[in-house]
């Protein structure tokens, strides 16, 4: 490590922490910070014999970091060198730094808040923003602050905002120290594509994808490292590479969930010396050591988790990253020496890309931070200093789940459950499952905890079969005990995920000791699956309980109020009840990914005191009339309705007000009602002069006041054919005033009178009141009539004696003296018989037709 770029400045790191409480070191990458400067600080005296704890984002990394540097000091892991993942601990008395996951440090503080072996926690890789980083740090700021002015925080990063960093370690009045390393890296050339990719779909990704691997081979010599969103894309990247021989070369995957022999293969130069194409996820990006890497080919992509606060799901989006990420990706290829990147994207989309990935704690589901801040006694997150402060809606929507949980009280502390919860390192949810499993189940409580810590380390992982061509739980069940009975035969029967299932064997174990448990119970039957799962599976998600909807397969409600659904051909799609473990957080009929069916007598027993009994009427729409039904709800589920006998009248008119206060139209709305309703509502339009203003009788309205002006004539009437009767014109005329009934006849009324005493109703439904007369029927008269206190003329539809329009006018005079010639003259060859004076005002009005001449 001598001639690591960090070397110089480690002096001045272990000074920087011998006089401040904390640090914030930027540190490029390849500098060699999360190797050289945990030794280093080893030797500092202020350590008095305590550790130092050294935080790492990922399983690998701890690991890889921990035999490093083990090798290093020329020992085995666990002398001064131990490191802590789930499930896993390698320490001893001799240990001086631990190398644990942030997850880790969050159950050491609230089992010991002091930290009282540590002296040091250093946070590596800060720029990644996980959520159990940002806890942590939050945590032991807190702790800092309140209880270990001694404690020493050291914050280290590739990228990061060194201001805002330092500004946060500062927050409780502590002293912090800068520093800066340059990393080592040779230059790396970049080499983008011509043109955008049509999408960022696999299928459309994956032929430039396996072009560029194939340039970067022939214009490298050494190992290639190919980023990949996820597993699924890496296995199938390594088909299509091992459909056509590679010349002295060897594909190696790399993800977190493979086999630590099978990792090692990836991080080491070849045993038989062949170049390696390396297939990652972005667990390559950050703190891991892979030798001999000439190039980089990086699609672009990476999987996130993304929670959605409104329906209270996660969906697994694959996304374009960051410009830092980039960068970091990048970076992997000038270790060594000069190197290559190519990039699955142009040079402008370069530009586009976004500076930062966003942190994870606005995009995530904070049900376990949430949990862990009320056993730490905090109830409003704003009472720590955060680099990010939790959203509060996603924040108020952890509070409730796990309220609903029983894990929070309704004052937000966390009750007896909510503490046990805590210690499984699980979601609170799979918790639960665990913890109430023998209240549930009609299975002896060995059967009941294995039951139920098998669906959780099932649920926990990805997914434990290789193939989703069904979403069935329960053959994941079957699959994880054959497994664990016999794993030939179980590779036989099942399409195994082996790293997967070797996980979740592994999780299954630890948490069944932690339920007192000493072994798992025999293999449970497939009908004793099938009665059981689905209750285990309701109780963690009770959000989630499915029912199918009508006859229509595969498409379910959900009791959250949103809609799911199945892949066409999967068994469960005939199921009418399911408890939903997994699917994506889409807000319409999101997919379902893993389910167990379950029984209607199960869901009344489990949520007894939730499901809520409601009468209902309303309309019944095949029918056309109310019907008046008592309904079952679990939340936003319909579970069951049955006829309500002899419904109380008052309760039926209630029912009509409320399906009328939705839709009018089951009223009779005759003709001249609606006439009536134009006139009102076109005159409260205009401003009277007056300080009440004339009503307007709109929808809204009428929706809004059906209590003043309907309900109190609905006395017997309890049918929708009931409403037919009802005289609406005269129910909303009697809301007018007499003085307000002669104001409407006289600024907006019904008919006009023409020059020859004809009565014409007055049109009012467009924007202006129109009549269409005869023009005959207009000689002498000069001018418009104006209505509405005489802001708006009257306009006239003229008509032929054919009572075709021929000109429209709101100015009368104006038509005499101009228009109306070039009517004439029109008019004069079409009607013939029919009269076109010269001179109109001085005609008398009437009919159209000449008069015929004195025998």
């Amino acid at each position: 490590m001598a001639d690591l770029p960090i070397i110089p400045i480690l002096p001045a790191i272990r000074q920087g922490l011998a006089e401040h409480d904390n640090l914030v070191l930027q540190a490029e990458p390849g500098a060699g910070k999360s190797t050289a400067v945990p030794l280093e600080l080893l030797k500092s005296p202020w350590l008095n014999g305590r550790k130092v704890l050294l935080l790492e984002p990922r399983r690998l990394a701890v690991k890889s970091i921990a035999y490093y540097l083990s090798e290093q000091l020329g020992e085995t892991v666990g002398q001064r060198i131990g490191y802590q993942i789930r499930n896993e601990r390698r320490v001893s008395r001799e240990t001086q730094l631990e190398i644990v996951t942030e997850g880790i440090l969050t159950r050491r503080l609230q089992q010991d808040p002091e930290l009282s072996d540590v002296a040091l926690v250093i946070f590596d890789e800060f720029h990644e923003r996980s959520l159990h980083a940002d806890l942590a740090l939050s945590l032991c700021l807190d702790v800092q602050a309140a209880l270990r002015d001694d404690l020493r925080l050291l914050v280290m990063s590739a990228t990061i905002d060194l201001d805002a960093v330092q500004s946060l370690l500062a927050a409780n009045g502590a002293s912090v120290a800068q520093a800066q390393a340059p990393g080592r890296t040779y230059p790396v050339s970049e080499h983008y594509l011509p043109k955008p990719l049509a999408s960022t779909h696999f299928r459309e990704v994956l032929p430039a994808l396996i072009q560029q691997i194939r340039q970067a081979w022939q214009e490298t010599e050494k190992d290639i490292l190919v980023f990949l969103a996820g597993q699924g894309e890496i296995r199938r990247v390594q088909e299509r590479l091992e459909e056509t021989p590679w010349s002295n070369t060897v594909m190696r995957p790399l993800y977190g969930a493979l086999k630590p022999e099978e990792q090692e293969l990836a991080l080491v130069p070849d045993a038989d010396g062949r170049r390696k194409v390396v297939l990652a996820t972005n667990i390559a990006e950050t703190s891991l050591t892979i030798d001999g890497i000439s190039a980089v080919v990086d699609s672009g992509l990476s999987r996130k988790a993304l929670y959605d606060v409104s329906s209270g799901m996660t969906a697994l989006t694959t996304q374009r990253v960051s410009k830092a990420s980039a960068e970091q990706r990048k970076g992997r290829a000038g270790r060594l020496a000069a190197g290559r990147a190519y990039r699955l994207w142009t040079e402008s989309q370069q530009l586009q890309l976004a500076d930062f990935d966003p942190p994870e704690i606005e995009q995530a589901d904070l049900s376990a931070v949430c949990l862990e801040l009320a056993i730490w006694g905090i109830h409003n997150p704003a009472d720590l200093n955060w680099m990010t402060p939790p959203p509060k809606a996603h924040f108020d929507a952890a509070q409730a789940l796990l309220m609903a949980l029983d894990l929070l009280t309704d004052t937000g502390q966390a009750t007896d459950w909510g503490r046990k919860a805590a210690e499984f390192g699980w979601s609170p949810r799979l918790a639960v499952m665990c913890l109430k499993a023998e209240s549930v189940c009609d299975l002896s409580p060995n059967q009941a905890k294995t039951l139920a810590t098998d669906l959780a380390a099932i649920l926990s992982e990805r997914d434990v079969l290789q193939t989703r061509d069904d979403a069935d739980l329960v053959q994941r069940v079957l699959a994880l005990q054959a497994y664990r009975q016999n794993r030939s035969s179980a590779c036989q029967a099942y399409p195994v995920q082996r790293s997967a299932m070797e996980q979740a064997l592994k999780n299954a174990r630890s948490a069944l000791k932690k339920l007192n448990e000493s072994s798992p119970c025999q293999p449970l039957s497939l009908a004793m699956l099938q009665a059981e799962c689905g209750k285990l599976v309701a109780l963690a998600y009770p959000d989630r309980v499915a029912k199918r909807r009508g006859a229509k397969a595969a498409r379910f409600q959900l009791s959250n109020g949103k809609g799911a659904v199945l892949a066409e051909f999967d068994p469960l799609a005939q199921q009418d009840w399911l408890a939903v473990a997994q699917l994506d957080g889409q807000r319409q009929d999101g997919r379902i990914y893993l389910a167990a069916p379950l029984d209607v007598a199960d869901i009344e027993t489990l949520f007894a005191e939730q499901i809520e009994e409601r009468p209902y009427l309303g309309l019944n729409k095949s029918k056309g009339e109310l019907a008046a039904v008592q309904q079952r709800w679990l939340h936003r589920l319909l579970l069951s309705e049955k006829p309500l006998k002899n419904p109380d009248p008052d309760t039926l008119q209630k029912a009509l007000l409320a399906l009328l206060a939705e839709d009018l139209s089951y009223l009779p709305w005759r003709e001249n009602t609606q006439a009536w309703l134009k006139r009102v509502n076109w005159l409260a339009g205009f401003d009277s002069g007056h300080e009440t203003p004339f009503p307007n009788f709109d929808q809204a309205w009428l929706k809004a006041h059906l209590d003043d002006w309907l309900a109190p004539y609905l006395n017997g009437v309890t049918t929708i054919k009931g409403l037919q009767s009802l005289d609406v014109l005269m129910l909303l005329q009697s809301q007018l005033t007499y003085e307000q009934q002669q104001v409407l006849a006289q600024q907006a009324p019904t008919h006009y009178t023409t020059p020859s005493g004809h009565r014409v109703r007055i049109d009012y439904s467009g924007a202006s009141p129109k009549v269409s007369v005869i023009l005959q029927e207009m000689f002498g008269e000069l001018t418009s009539p104006r209505l509405a206190w005489g802001q708006v003329p009257l306009t006239f539809e003229l008509l032929s004696p054919a009572r075709r329009p021929i000109q429209v006018t709101s100015d009368l005079a104006n038509f005499w003296q101009t228009s109306y010639f070039e009517v004439a003259k029109d008019m004069k060859g079409r009607y013939p018989k029919h009269r076109w004076p010269d001179k109109p005002l001085e005609e008398k009005p009437g009919r159209s037709v000449k008069s015929k001449p004195a025998q």
